[in-house]
């Protein structure tokens, strides 16, 4: 690792000698191949890759590298047919500062133990983006009229993603434990953990926490509101056609409303066929995975997030009684052991984290139908002011969207009201 960072770092310092981008057709072909490798060691990523592969935009699309200052870890540009990756990120996460985006791509064409080290870590963020040219392909009308990726794909790529990073955390677990533990951390291992531990056994919950971030934070359109937005338009101007006598261009309008008709009733069968087919053992077997795997840890408030949560409810989501009776088995398990730690250490932590396991510790008995702990109930009395106190003033003061909408959760809970939509 240590050796990774020198590599980069003195590469990073050589003169740029030529044309600021001159590797890019080089890299380009060389980074979808590598990726693409990578994402064939899964099924998940098998399976996407078939799908493209019938579309012959993808064999020209091109995945550079490139500067870019919003918070997007990479993205898919139809116009383009081009994932590109933010080299801004890329810097960070080999921890270099002050380089120019030329002499990133330098660095990625001609040092490949640097190259793969990156791909192995960066791969779920391409898969995503990858679900989003894929979509582009078959569904054009649904992008373009609702002026970028609209919510219901953000839906797809989510769950595809995370299917992956199951696939990849279960045949790498000491990544998981080294992250779980707060003994390792990079940029895209934080943010695609950070969707993956938000799995539930209810695909309703999970779509909301989506919508929440993409409609509410960044004003993404679902395609019914697109939709919506297009015909009443359509009304207005097919009088202002006629009148004007630019016929020929509302028809044209009109063709393109017909497609997005029908591009809508295919996405959302398929939306709802890929949902119904992969939810039911996915979302338990990976909560399972994960909940174990953090209760071995010792970090309660995600154990009881994951393990805690088969209600009276669970048995309609489609699982195996089987894995139903070992996740109440477990969160059982999980309840007594964090009301223990919470007695043995409350006067250690922080309010963020003594609230945090105050917070799933109530959720996991309210949802297994088992009493809060009477003993914790004055401590709970007590966090619960110095809670909203902390997370208002963290809100208050946050301009990253994903943190914004954590600490935004977090004082909607502690408070019991739900905020305005971007309000603070």
């Amino acid at each position: 690792m240590r050796g990774l960072f020198i590599l980069l770092s003195a590469a990073l310092l050589l003169p740029c000698t030529a044309s600021a981008y001159r590797y890019d057709a080089r890299l380009s072909s060389v980074l979808k191949a590598e990726l693409g490798a990578r994402l064939r060691t899964t099924r998940t990523g098998r399976e996407l890759l078939d799908r493209l592969r019938e579309r012959k935009k993808y064999g020209e699309l091109r995945v550079l590298a490139r500067s870019d200052r919003s918070d997007s870890l990479a993205w898919f540009d139809p116009s383009a047919n081009a994932v590109y990756l933010n080299s801004r990120y890329i810097l960070r996460f080999f921890e270099a500062k002050g380089f120019r985006d030329p002499q990133v791509v330098e660095v990625l064409w001609s040092n490949s133990k640097v190259r793969l080290f990156l791909v192995k870590y960066v791969s779920p963020v391409y898969l995503h983006e990858l679900v989003h040219a894929l979509q582009y392909y078959e569904y054009p009308e649904y992008r373009r009229d609702a002026g970028a990726n609209p919510l219901e794909f953000e839906y797809e790529a989510y769950l595809r993603e995370d299917m992956y990073v199951d696939e990849l955390m279960r045949a790498d677990p000491g990544l998981l434990r080294r992250f779980i533990r707060g003994e390792y951390s990079d940029v895209y291992t934080s943010n695609v953990l950070g969707s993956y531990f938000t799995l539930s056994l209810d695909p309703g919950k999970y779509k909301e926490k989506i919508r929440r971030y993409y409609e509410e934070e960044r004003g993404y359109l679902t395609l019914d509101r697109a939709e919506r937005e297009k015909r009443s338009g359509l009304a207005g101007e097919k009088v202002l056609a006629y009148a004007s006598g630019a016929v020929a261009e509302y028809r044209k309008d009109a063709g393109r409303l017909a497609r997005l008709d029908r591009e809508k009733k295919e996405y959302a069968a398929f939306l709802d066929g890929f949902y119904r087919k992969r939810w039911p053992s996915f979302s338990a077997r990976a909560l399972l995975f994960v909940g174990t795997t953090a209760l071995q840890e010792k970090n309660y408030p995600l154990a009881l997030d994951c393990l805690a949560v088969a209600d009276a409810n669970s048995g309609r989501y489609g699982m195996a009684p089987k894995t139903l009776e070992s996740l109440r088995t477990k969160g059982a398990l999980a309840i007594l052991e964090a009301a223990s730690f919470i007695r043995d250490n409350s006067g250690k932590m922080g309010i963020d984290e003594l609230s945090q396991h105050l917070k799933s510790l109530e959720k996991a008995c309210a949802v297994t139908g088992r009493p809060f702990p009477e003993d914790l109930e004055p401590l709970r009395k007590a966090t619960w002011p110095r809670a909203i106190k902390y997370y208002a003033a963290r809100l208050a003061a946050e301009r990253d969207p994903l943190k914004k909408g954590y600490y935004r959760e977090n004082l909607e809970y502690f408070s019991g009201a739900p905020l305005p939509a971007g309000g603070e």
